[in-house]
């Protein structure tokens, strides 16, 4: 995961990483071994700036993420355009 997030964080310039999921609940036992790692990938000014968290949101990250891009895709009606 370390190792991963360092070349995100040094390809798109990313300084927040939030993991989210199953994969969240493994909290520090995964995070911490991450954010040592980072470092050793990454350029020095990219590694001291990165920060790797879990998400809030639970397994309904993935799900609320989906439903917002679907409402996007979709055309404005009478009930979202602002009244005047």
């Amino acid at each position: 995961l370390g190792a991963a997030v360092a070349t995100l964080a040094m390809t798109l310039d990313i300084d927040y990483f939030v993991i989210g999921g199953s994969v969240a609940h493994c909290g520090e036992m995964l995070f911490a071994p991450a954010r040592r790692t980072v470092p050793h990938y990454a350029f020095k000014s990219v590694g001291e700036r990165v920060r790797i968290v879990g998400s809030q949101l639970d397994t309904d990250g993935a799900l609320l993420g989906c439903a917002w891009l679907a409402r996007q895709a979709l055309p404005a009606t009478s009930a979202t355009r602002s009244r005047k």
